[in-house]
Formats: C-alpha cells, structure tokens, sequence
C-alpha cells in the first residue's frame, strides 16, 4: 500500500492529500477564514466593484476571481465581476465558459464518447469474428485509428 504525499502549494509543508487538495490543511483553513472576511467585506460594502474589493479587503487578486467564477457573488450587487469566458472571450460571470461554449463543448464530448462506443462495438465484432480477445482487438483498433 503506498500512502500519497505531496507538498503544500503555499506553505511548501508535506501533508497527506485526502482528495486531491494542493494546499495543506492549515492553509486551506486559513483561505477560508480569508474568503470569509471577502464576503463580509462585500455584504459591508455594497455596490463595490472588483477593483474595490481587491484593495479595500487586502485579499489576493486571485483568491476574488477564483470565488467570482465559483459564483459565490451572483447576487451580492458586486459590479464588475465578469471576466471572458475560456473560449470566446464573450464577458461571463460564472464558470469557466459562456452557455455557448459550454453547450458545444458538451456535444463535442458526447459525439468523442458515442465515436469511442462505436469502435469498442466494432473491435468486439472483430474479436469474435477473428478469435482474438477484446482486449487485443481493442490495442490493434486504437493502434490502426493512431496510424491515420
């Protein structure tokens, strides 16, 4: 059994991640005593804009924009909190890519995930038909799909 380790992205102290986490457990609480204090200051101060609350709460710029794209100001009357989305630049204020983008980039993983399924059906065929195991099939249709 191996135990994962890993170094705190912050503090650079060795913690046991439980699920996936970079920072270790004492910066996150810290973070989140920050982001606190960040949703404090905006329900202070309201109507502030971004800019605002960067300085007036001495938070990290990136700590705001990350708790902006998590939508945690939707309804806060927090102005300025848009930001372009990740793939056409259109002005968002939640998530990392517009409804738009979203949508095809949903449909581009179902037609990946119905193009996969299509082989696997395929290879199977093949297995049966030719003798071979499903998994020989299977290296021999990803190793042809990669020669083209």
């Amino acid at each position: 059994m191996t135990i994962n380790i890993r170094n705190c992205s912050r503090c650079k102290r060795i913690f046991v991640p439980v699920s996936g986490e970079k920072i270790c457990p004492d910066c996150r609480a810290e973070e989140l005593k920050l982001e606190d204090h960040v949703k404090s200051y905006v329900r202070d101060h309201p109507g502030i804009t971004v800019n605002q609350l960067i300085e007036g709460s001495g938070a990290p710029s990136k700590l705001v924009w990350r708790m902006i794209m998590q939508g945690q100001f939707e309804n806060s009357g927090l102005r300025d909190a848009k930001y372009p989305c990740g793939n056409c630049g259109k002005l968002i204020t939640r998530g990392a890519y517009c409804d738009e983008c979203a949508g095809k980039l949903k449909q581009n993983a179902q037609k990946f995930a119905e193009a996969m399924n299509s082989k696997r059906r395929a290879a199977e065929k093949k297995a049966q038909s030719s003798g071979k195991t499903f998994s020989d099939s299977m290296y021999d249709a990803m190793n042809n799909s990669r020669s083209r």
